[in-house]
């Protein structure tokens, strides 16, 4: 039977790996848009995108993260936030 120690560790880790699946999906978003000409899929993409980054940026700060994995997320939140700067998202 798993202590509440290891029990914690593996929510941690759970967390993390769901934000990182997150972003990572709302990335693939971004670049679907890309290539689509009918504007009510690239709203709906563009939709999807921003809550998922708006999620992880909420959730970020929630769970605890190693240096490592902080920068990872850091950094693929940069890059999703100027997509969807260029996709016309305000922040």
């Amino acid at each position: 039977m798993l202590d509440s120690s290891q029990l914690r560790d593996d929510a941690n880790r759970l967390s993390v790996e769901i934000l990182r699946t997150d972003v990572d999906l709302a990335l693939t978003f971004t670049s679907i848009v890309q290539n689509r000409v009918d504007r009510e899929a690239v709203g709906q993409s563009v939709r999807h995108a921003r809550k998922a980054y708006d999620f992880v940026l909420r959730k970020r700060t929630e769970v605890p993260i190693s240096n490592a994995d902080a920068t990872e997320l850091d950094k693929k939140l940069a890059i999703l936030r100027k997509r969807l700067e260029d996709l016309g998202e305000k922040f």
